[in-house]
């Protein structure tokens, strides 16, 4: 059946149809519509169907004529934008720490042989570059950035 909105009361979520096919208004509530479209508003044409209960006639499955569905971005494009925006975190990150490593000992004729401990290090320009571009090192216990204290890297 087609009908128009000819009260609605937003706040409340509901109003009332009229319908040359059904004498009187028919009570519509906002759960009744269709999901994905805007909400109902005065003179809005509906095409609905109707339930008499209790004596009172209330519509059901009601959907807006004329009315485009709401664009809205689906769950896989706000995944994907999370991903695309993690992946460009990660290798910025990168970048930056390759930025920032200290170029002073990436050119000093050294090259990484797999050496993991001080006792493996020759000297302590060695033992800094290792520590600056080498994996998997364990050469700075301390952490504080000097390799090899005790061996190569003395005050």
């Amino acid at each position: 059946m087609k009908g128009k909105i000819v009260r609605w009361i937003d706040e409340r979520g509901f109003g009332f149809i009229n319908s040359d096919d059904y004498q009187g208004d028919v009570f519509v509530h906002i759960s009744k519509f269709t999901k994905g479209y805007r909400r109902p508003q005065v003179g809005d044409e509906v095409e609905f169907q109707v339930e008499v209960s209790n004596g009172k006639a209330n519509a059901y499955n009601v959907s807006l004529v004329g009315v485009e569905p709401r664009k809205e971005k689906s769950s896989t494009s706000i995944v994907s934008v999370v991903f695309i925006g993690l992946v460009i975190g990660v290798f910025g990150y990168f970048a930056i720490e390759k930025l920032f490593t200290t170029q002073e000992y990436e050119n000093m004729g050294f090259v990484c042989q797999g050496k993991t401990h001080c006792s493996q290090m020759t000297s302590c320009n060695e033992a800094k570059f290792y520590l600056a571009n080498c994996p998997n090192v364990q050469i700075d216990g301390n952490r504080d950035g000097v390799p090899c204290e005790m061996q190569w890297c003395t005050n």
